[in-house]
């Protein structure tokens, strides 16, 4: 964060890119985080309105490079145990609701799910 208060966004998105590494649970500020590199960085006018003729494609391609590079040197001695990686840091196929997942997410996503059986059951769109 203190490399993008002083904007300077190329580190900015590095060292982003090393906590998503280190910490995979922070991907869900990962689309903020883009949005916010997108705008500030991409965009090289300050004004609130966004046009195409105010985007520039390098600095785009150059914070890509930056994001891509990060995640080969992390990723790259396992590219041959690539999928058993991933089942590991997303362990779907044990339930979203395991308890590496974050509990104040998952605990909304409970309750909402149960609300709407009670509603579909009852609104005849669900077997009981």
């Amino acid at each position: 964060i203190a490399a993008l208060m002083e904007d300077n966004f190329l580190l900015g998105g590095f060292w982003f890119s090393v906590l998503l590494n280190l910490k995979h649970i922070y991907m869900y500020v990962a689309p903020a985080y883009f949005i916010y590199l997108l705008r500030s960085y991409c965009f090289t006018s300050r004004t609130k309105a966004c046009s195409l003729k105010n985007f520039s494609l390098v600095r785009l391609i150059s914070l890509g490079i930056i994001v891509i590079f990060t995640f080969f040197l992390s990723f790259g001695p396992f590219i041959s145990q690539l999928p058993q990686v991933l089942s590991r840091l997303f362990p779907f196929k044990r339930g979203l609701c395991h308890a590496y997942w974050a509990p104040n997410f998952w605990a909304i996503y409970n309750v909402a799910d149960k609300v709407l059986s009670v509603v579909a059951k009852r609104a005849g769109l669900m077997d009981p």
